[in-house]
């Protein structure tokens, strides 16, 4: 089930004919347009919806709009609708391009969608006004995360209109400081004497003398929707019969009173239509029909608008309404006043399917659940499991088994393990444990997992459990046995059998997601027997065990075991273009790239990564190709193409930044790399990524000795051994050259200096780094004293006729000897050879 995206909330709503222009705020709207941000905070009913449509209306530019709803709490259906009403406004394909950034659930992978986003934004040659309307109601912390990232980094064309009843948990107070915010409050909003009196003569109220409307100003205090209860009032009423003392201003709750003096003045049967059609979010005539009987809800909804009866017609076509949220909630409780809890039932269940056989199964749901009709709302939920899933709305379902367990309602199985799924896959591991303990206990209790309708549920139960173990750094071994075992079961098929896993949306590294446990490697001892079980049983075409041969593949390398490495990642490209997952086969790539490059092979790394392009269209995969592409050539001394190469993929991903900061190394500017290296280690220390946290320090290490700060060098270095030393990192190190003298330095001053707070770090492995850097320096002493010869001057940048007639040899033989020096040394040109030398 693809979501569906309601045109309702994307569009603006029309501003009343009969809406008074109110100059003094649109001074204000238009006032420093070169301010990021604009938020309008008031209570209810103070217009604050009105004011931004009447100030769009006057241009010709559209704009982005969302009405949000309590169920827009979930960062995947939030960010949809949002990038959706951006795309709709731009008509280019900015939704189409990230669509496959929502596949995670990771705060990793929020990040590097909200970064794409704003990319995507940059590029586009227009003014971008993006209004968030009724912002108060997202209270998930992860949306107002990203919300943060969003507006701290908004490109100069994008501007952003916030519209809340409270405060809202964003840094208002530090964008005000950079003068980023442009605030209109309730004292703005406030009617003044003068707009009363347009306000009423717009709409011919014939009580319009000085005293009346002071006394209104008065008992108001300008707040709009009060002032439009008096005119409806005053319409329905006579003037003896008018009591203006009724109304107090400073409580927004009066709608109740005066509600029923506007009801009685409308028959019976608009009274019932508006009672009846107050839950639905949005008035479509249509739905409107089926709810009531009737056939005439457009004209209906049509003459509501003209008296002013706090609806508002959204810009659509066929028109579509909604009541004013403090109407529509007073018509709520009206309705529970009015009707039996049985008729309540009947009226809500009859809305909820309405809302299913149009398709929009999500707000089906929540109306459901809302109303506490727990029976409807598991129904559909169970219908609809794997539809929810693949859309991505995991957030929402997550919210809605948690109501459903605060209410004591009893949840199927199915959905408790897929929920125990979902809070795996946004990192909530304490609240999945729960689920877990309690689907252990119910086992022992009710033997659940044994029940034959249970079966298929119970396989990816135990299936869910062992990678849980595994990715959340658990016992292997336990991990092992539950498969084992699963495995003597046998396997049992259900509806999830064919719904792909996404183990990786964006990352350069499939050590850097959770299945590849954040670059923590298990002893190949232990990790053996469980990657057996997956390779040599009915798990082997599984997306799992085609991710376990990309993990392998990784770790590998990393542990110095290149050949190995490169018949594992051979295999894993064959998987991941099997499954058409680039989240696969481009890490490979980029693996395979690197062992050209560790053989100095350059010329096949950049055929290799150009021809690499061609396998994707996603425009971040791409951007990851061409970052590596830029390292390659900064290996090589190329510092111009290298940079031309990080500019057409600039990114904030940690891969860009590291290698962004060898550049600037390169270009000695190491205070400016240091900053970065910094920044990029900070925020792997906070999610705990092993194999970044190492290789940024590394990097750390390097910048210091280059700043002159030796004893900062060697702590870093210190630093990053202690971090490397239980999972036996070796190439992180012996990529970077600039290390080397470091690792040489670090040994000689632990084998000089007694210091038991060095002792940390086992000397084994910096002997066992050493060593293998050794077994490499052991190319250039394969070399003939004759090769050495030539192989010197050739580093000193002698061409073959200066050679010849150093050495006493012809032109022809100096390129024998060449031919033969760049064999053993496994490079193709001089350069190569030269940089090999140094």
């Amino acid at each position: 089930m693809q979501m569906v995206l309601l045109r309702s909330k994307t569009t603006m709503p029309q501003a009343l004919n009969s809406a008074i222009e109110r100059e003094r705020l649109y001074d204000l709207l238009g006032y420093d347009r070169t301010r990021k941000i604009t938020f309008v905070r008031s209570p209810a009913g103070y217009g604050k919806t009105t004011i931004l449509s009447q100030w769009f209306s006057q241009f010709d530019e559209p704009v982005a709009w969302l009405s949000i709803e309590v169920a827009d709490n979930d960062p995947i259906r939030f960010w949809k609708y949002v990038i959706h009403s951006v795309t709709e406004i731009t008509k280019n394909n900015i939704d189409l391009e990230l669509a496959s950034l929502f596949a995670s659930q990771e705060p990793s992978a929020f990040e590097f969608l909200i970064d794409s986003f704003l990319n995507e934004m940059s590029l586009v040659k227009q003014t971008i006004s993006i209004v968030l309307d009724d912002y108060h109601l997202i209270e998930n912390a992860t949306i107002h995360k990203m919300m943060v990232q969003f507006i701290e980094y908004l490109p100069s064309n994008v501007q952003i209109y916030i519209t809340s009843r409270a405060d809202v948990p964003l840094p208002i107070a530090k964008w005000r400081a950079k003068s980023w915010l442009r605030e209109i409050g309730m004292e703005q909003l406030r009617f003044t004497y003068e707009e009363i009196q347009q306000f009423y003569e717009k709409k011919n109220c014939l009580y319009t003398d000085v005293s009346m409307l002071q006394h209104v100003l008065k008992k108001t205090e300008g707040w709009v929707t009060g002032i439009q209860l008096t005119e409806l009032s005053l319409n329905s009423s006579t003037i003896n019969d008018f009591n203006i003392d009724a109304l107090n201003g400073a409580h927004p709750y009066i709608a109740d009173f005066l509600l029923q003096d506007i009801l009685a003045a409308l028959s019976p049967s608009i009274q019932d239509f508006l009672i009846r059609t107050s839950i639905l979010k949005s008035l479509d005539p249509l739905v409107c029909n089926a709810l009531t009987n009737r056939s005439d809800s457009l004209s209906i909804l049509s003459e509501l608008e003209k008296k002013g009866l706090f609806i508002v017609r959204l810009n659509s076509t066929p028109p579509v309404y909604r009541y004013h949220h403090l109407f529509a909630e007073a018509l709520q409780i009206e309705l529970k006043n009015r009707y039996s809890e049985e008729l309540v039932a009947s009226i809500i269940t009859e809305t909820a399917t309405l809302l299913q056989d149009k398709g929009d199964t999500i707000s089906a749901i929540e109306l459901a659940i809302s109303k506490q009709d727990y029976e409807l709302a598991v129904s559909w939920i169970t219908t609809y499991l794997v539809d929810i899933f693949t859309s991505g709305q995991t957030s929402t379902f997550i919210g809605w088994v948690k109501t459903l367990r605060m209410n004591h309602y009893p949840i199927p199985y199915e959905m408790l393990v897929m929920d125990v799924i979902a809070l795996i896959s946004t990192l909530k591991f304490e609240e999945a444990v729960e689920i877990m303990t309690e689907l252990e206990q119910k086992q022992v209790t009710e033997k659940w997992m044994d029940l034959e309708e249970n079966l298929g549920v119970a396989s990816i139960y135990e299936t869910v459990k062992a990678y849980a173990i595994f990715g959340m750094g658990g016992d292997i071994e336990q991990a092992t046995e539950i498969v084992q075992r699963q495995l003597e079961k046998g396997r049992v098929g259900s509806r999830w059998d064919n719904i792909p896993m996404q183990y990786n949306t964006f990352e350069h590294k499939i050590l850097r997601t959770s299945i590849g446990s954040k670059g923590k490697f298990w002893p190949f001892e232990k990790s053996y027997p469980l990657v057996k079980l997956f390779r040599e049983t009915e798990f082997k075409d599984d997306n799992m065990t085609a991710y376990s041969y990309g993990s392998s593949a990784e770790s590998l390398y990393e542990k110095g075991f290149i050949d190995a490495a490169s018949s594992e990642l051979k295999i894993a490209i064959q998987y991941g273009h099997k499954f058409r997952d680039p989240g696969l086969f481009i890490p490979m790539y980029l693996l395979k790239a690197q062992i050209y490059i560790k053989n100095n092979n350059f010329i096949a790394a950049h055929a290799f990564l150009k021809n690499s392009m061609e396998t994707v269209k996603e425009k971040h995969w791409i951007k990851t190709l061409r970052t590596k592409i830029a390292h390659c050539y900064l290996l090589e001394g190329n510092l111009l193409q290298a940079e031309q190469e990080l500019i057409m993929s600039r990114s904030r991903q940690p891969f860009w930044l590291l290698v962004n900061a060898r550049l600037l190394m390169a270009k000695s500017q190491a205070s400016d790399a240091l900053s970065s290296i910094m920044q990029v280690k900070t925020k792997a220390l906070q999610e705990m990524q092993i194999s970044t946290i190492i290789e940024a320090t590394v990097l750390e290490a390097i910048c210091e000795k280059a700043l002159g700060n030796d004893d900062s060098a060697m702590m870093a270095l210190h630093e990053a051994l202690l971090q490397g030393a239980p999972y036996e990192y070796v190439r992180t190190f012996l990529d970077e050259k600039a290390s080397i003298p470091l690792l040489k330095a670090y040994l000689k001053m632990r084998k000089t200096k007694n210091d038991p707070s060095w002792n940390t770090v086992p000397l084994t492995y910096v002997t066992r780094l050493l060593h293998d850097i050794q077994s490499e320096d052991n190319a250039l002493d394969s070399l003939t004293p004759r090769e050495q010869e030539v192989f010197s001057l050739l580093a000193d940048g002698a061409t073959n006729r200066e050679i010849a007639d150093r050495l006493f040899l012809t032109e022809g033989t100096v390129r024998v000897y060449l031919t033969t020096i760049y064999s053993k040394l496994g490079v193709n040109s001089r350069a190569k050879a030269i940089l090999l030398k140094q």
